[in-house]
């Protein structure tokens, strides 16, 4: 998942509480706990942003962190707390001062984050022997992600996903087919625009980073997730006959096609004054903005595959997904003798297949293939989506290939293209004078 990168003083992060935390029964991930029998008394960190208040992700932490206790009462779980991104800096200072904490969660292990440059310290831990018993619990995919030469750097914890999903009631008013196919959905698109009805929800402010969605699904589709990921890395020329082609094919569905107002609303505004009041058909977005869509449109709204593209060179409906959140260990936590244990089992425990459904309970989205959400507790739009991430072949967001510098320029071009700005020719030149090395 993307993150806001405001700088906040790492000093103002950091909040220290104290909590006891062990869990009961086996252990459901099916990894050994490291020696479970014992019960001297052993206090470690965990350094997260994910507690506190509100509904989602601190309501399932808490709750874990309470069944930890119960299953392992010898261990205090001592809290490094930060809000959001602040977590960042955090971090940052712990490596700094050579203070890790002993388990923290943390985004992907890439360079945007930092994470070569911890990783280079040999403060990181290498988790690939804790790992091994859980394999099969996450998608290949997601092991890529966690794994960095070689070595697993971080257990999956949350996923991110961008599903494309339709208002089913929208287009049955419009009288038109699900766009479950490219000519459908060029076609779908006009009809919807020449009905009245914006066809996409979207919001062109560059905080959200929404607008860019639509384009790499159809760049995906038209050149393959790698070559895709090439032309943001400067590997390639946007102005090339195949890519000028599909850039062609984006802006043929994508110009005018979103609110007039896009640009004055952040995404979780502009889901509640279109999507929600039907004035709007679909939207591809972060699943982290699913909450926004209400919850009494569920029956409505639906996730399908975003459709391939002829000629394309992605045969089939691959869905934009990758690890948002990892829980990584410090190497001298798994070190030492005294916490070696506490900290194996907390890892394992709180990446096992009943903490990741307990997430997935509390509408987070999850990589674990075996969990499987109540409906009844999320609404049957997220239990569809976290069935369809967890199944589905998934590709990079292109983002991975941008650098922070990159985006800051990136997005208000989007923000451009979307008003109608610049002709099929003028944006892919543009894009090459920003990306091509």
């Amino acid at each position: 998942m993307r993150t806001k990168r405001t700088i906040i003083a790492a000093a103002a992060a950091l909040a220290l509480i104290t909590m006891a935390a062990g869990c009961s029964s086996p252990n459901p991930s099916g990894a050994k706990p490291a020696s479970a029998a014992s019960t001297a008394p052993v206090t470690i960190t965990f350094a997260t942003n994910m507690t506190g208040s509100g509904a989602g992700t601190p309501v399932a932490t808490n709750k874990l962190l309470a069944e930890f206790h119960k299953k392992y009462p010898n261990v205090t779980v001592q809290l490094q707390t930060a809000q959001s991104t602040a977590l960042q800096p955090l971090i940052q200072l712990a490596f700094a001062s050579k203070k890790v904490p002993d388990v923290f969660n943390f985004w992907r292990p890439q360079p945007a984050f930092n994470m070569d440059k911890y990783i280079a310290t040999g403060q990181l831990a290498d988790l690939t022997s804790i790992a091994k018993p859980m394999k099969d619990e996450f998608p290949a995919s997601a092991w890529a992600t966690a794994t960095v030469d070689g070595k697993v750097r971080g257990l999956p914890l949350v996923n991110f996903a961008v599903p494309l999903i339709v208002n089913t009631q929208v287009f049955k008013k419009a009288g038109l087919p699900l766009p479950t196919t490219w000519k459908l959905l060029v076609s779908d698109v006009a009809a919807l625009k020449k009905q009245g009805i914006i066809p996409w929800t979207v919001s062109t402010q560059p905080v959200n980073q929404s607008d860019d969605r639509l384009f790499d699904y159809v760049l995906d589709r038209s050149l393959g997730n790698q070559k895709a990921l090439d032309l943001f890395q400067g590997k390639g020329s946007f102005t090339s006959p195949n890519v000028q082609k599909a850039v062609d094919d984006y802006m043929s569905i994508s110009t005018n096609m979103g609110p007039s107002d896009a640009a004055a609303l952040d995404d979780n505004a502009a889901i509640a004054k279109y999507l929600n009041t039907g004035k709007s058909a679909m939207l591809i977005d972060n699943s982290g903005y699913l909450p926004a869509i209400d919850k009494s449109l569920g029956p409505d709204m639906k996730v399908i595959p975003f459709p391939t593209i002829p000629g394309g060179q992605q045969k089939t409906t691959n869905v934009e997904r990758d690890l948002t959140t990892l829980l990584y260990a410090s190497t001298a936590s798994l070190k030492d003798p005294a916490k070696k244990t506490a900290v194996t089992n907390f890892l394992t425990f709180m990446t096992s297949v009943s903490a990741q459904t307990e997430f997935a309970n509390n509408s987070v989205l999850v990589p674990a293939i075996k969990a499987k959400p109540d409906a009844t507790l999320t609404g049957p739009l997220f239990a569809q989506l976290q069935t369809v991430q967890a199944t589905q072949a998934g590709d990079k967001w292109l983002g991975n290939a941008r650098t922070p510098s990159q985006q800051q320029t990136f997005y208000p071009l989007m923000a451009q293209q979307w008003a109608g700005a610049f002709t099929s020719k003028e944006f892919a030149q543009q894009l090459d004078t920003m990306f091509k090395q």
